[in-house]
């Protein structure tokens, strides 16, 4: 799948009382290249949400391997893990850029809405974006 890496120094606010990135940090550091991701496809969210549609989570899961601190720059690798035109899941990868160890890993769902919360399919609705994401996800032989 094609991987969009975006760069995130972790800022002293993120920290908790222990000098390390608070946990719910990660969630953001998620949303943030998740918005990337979204933006090197070909669209912005803005775009997404002019049209009509909305994309809320449904589901996260974050796996904890080794602390980020104040000031690691660190690099998230977020690519598309499914896609079936009504939801959508994120796979990422916390990596800290001056070492290259692996910080944190997850996924985030989605499902494709109009403006109302009510799903719908994104091929029907937009099939000029579904083809988009299609086009950005690539297939491993």
């Amino acid at each position: 799948m094609k991987v969009s890496k975006t760069r995130i120094v972790a800022r002293y606010n993120e920290t908790d009382k222990m000098g390390i990135i608070h946990h719910s940090q990660y969630v953001n550091w998620f949303e943030v290249a998740r918005t990337d991701w979204i933006r090197q496809a070909g669209v912005t969210y803005r775009q997404i949400e002019e049209e009509g549609m909305m994309m809320p989570v449904i589901g996260i899961e974050v796996h904890y391997h080794s602390p980020a601190r104040f000031d690691d720059t660190v690099i998230v690798e977020t690519s598309i893990k499914s896609y079936d035109s009504i939801k959508m899941s994120f796979a990422y990868r916390v990596i800290r850029a001056s070492d290259g160890r692996l910080l944190v890993d997850g996924t985030s769902t989605h499902c494709w809405t109009n403006l109302q919360m009510k799903p719908v399919s994104l091929r029907r609705k937009n099939p000029q974006l579904h083809q988009l994401i299609l086009d950005s996800i690539e297939i491993s032989g």
